[in-house]
Parts: structure tokens; sequence; C-alpha cells
């Protein structure tokens, strides 16, 4: 079997751009929102997909928590998906993470890029992006030296983080393109969940009933292959 997120925990955020409701309004004014096709057919009136950082530098940034949320609990690890962006709040995504795994010490970090995705098969992982198309062959890895670009000057790819040092240090590592679970990720001594950011989530992203059909993501076309 194949999946993308298996995570116990997964860094996530209060940010009122990525509720429900902010998503459904932002499409409302395409054609095909309400077409007999269920929306899962690409239109020409469809905004082309952008790339390029989160930009919020002709409106004041936002203020929401950096949270965490609970995951599947297949695998052991807090995962944080989009590490090379720029959130609304004008912080680093990279940055509020760093400061997250420094406050949960034992648990290992997996940052993966937003045109990266960490793939498991079984046992095993890869590491893939969609090669050969320039314009998403942008992320935070240089090569060779193998550093992270805050400005996203390299290639798409993941990175493992562990704090060192009795607490003190964050080690940050590149992912190798392909491996074993077991020797990548470790059981954490203690898991802490964001009970009270969760609540107020919850309170302010209510799930008060189905999603429009229309939603971006039903019958979409991933750049790794069909949606689930």
């Amino acid at each position: 079997r194949q999946t993308t997120s298996k995570w116990p925990r997964h860094s996530d955020s209060i940010d009122p751009d990525s509720y429900k409701e902010a998503k459904l309004s932002s499409f409302s004014s395409h054609s095909d929102i309400d077409d007999d096709d269920g929306g899962g057919t690409h239109h020409d009136s469809d905004p082309p997909p952008q790339d390029s950082q989160h930009s919020d530098s002709e409106e004041p940034s936002k203020e929401w928590d950096y949270i965490r949320v609970d995951g599947l609990s297949i695998l052991p690890g807090l995962c944080c998906p989009h590490h090379d962006r720029i959130q609304s709040n004008g912080i680093l995504r990279a940055h509020d993470f760093d400061d997250m795994m420094l406050r949960h010490p034992t648990e290992v970090g997996i940052g993966i890029d937003h045109n990266a995705a960490f793939l498991i098969d079984g046992d095993d992982y890869r590491v893939i992006y969609p090669e050969g198309d320039e314009a998403l062959m942008v992320g935070s890895v240089m090569l060779p030296e193998e550093i992270f670009s805050e400005e996203r000057k390299g290639v798409p790819g993941v990175w493992i983080k562990e704090v060192v040092m009795n607490g003190k240090m964050l080690s940050c590592r590149l992912c190798p393109r392909e491996g074993k679970i077991g020797e990548l990720l470790k059981v954490p001594v203690r898991v802490e969940s964001s009970v009270r950011h969760m609540k107020v989530a919850a309170l302010e992203n209510p799930d008060d009933g189905p999603m429009r059909m229309s939603y971006p993501g039903f019958g979409a076309r991933s750049l790794f292959g069909e949606s689930g």
C-alpha cells in the first residue's frame, strides 16, 4: 500500500485562510463551481497553479498560532508540510516548525517541501517530486551542498529534524531519496497535544456539514497520480 499521510502528529495552524469557508469562497467565482460534473474537471476558467512563495507584501500579516493535530498514529513522527513556504503570518513555516520541535524534543520531525512528497510503501519510503517540470522544480534543497535555502533557490526535498544537546540544539539533515522507515523514525518518549488550540480551531472552523462537491480536490488529478 502507498500513502503520504501516516503521521501521528501533524504540525498545522489556526490560519483563517485555511478554513473550509475561506477555501470555498475563494473558488466561488469560477464557472465550474456548481457544474453537473461535480467540479472534477479542470476548466479554462480555473486559475493556473501557482508556485511562488505565499506573499502578503501588499497585505498585513495575520496573527494565528502554529499548532499540533493528531494524525492516524500508524507511524511515529511530527510532519510539517509546505516546509519551505512563507505563511500568511509572514513567517517561514520551517522557522515555526523549528520552534515546535524544541518544545517537543523527543520526536523526529519531517519537513516536506511544498513541491515534494514523502511516499511510503510498506517498510520503505521514497522522496518524490515532479521532475522535468521547471515551474515546479522549486524548493529548499541546495545541491550539491545539501543545505537549506530559505529563498527556495534549490529543488524540492524533505528534511529530517531532531533535538540534540539535551534539548538545546536542533539537528537538520536532508532526507535520503529512498530508504527504510525504521532507519528514519523512532518512537518518542513523550507526546503532547495542543488540546487548547485544537478546541479553538474546532470552534472557528466547525465540522458543520458536508463540503460542496465542487471543492477543489474532488476528482482532481494530482501531480503524482489520481487523487484518492
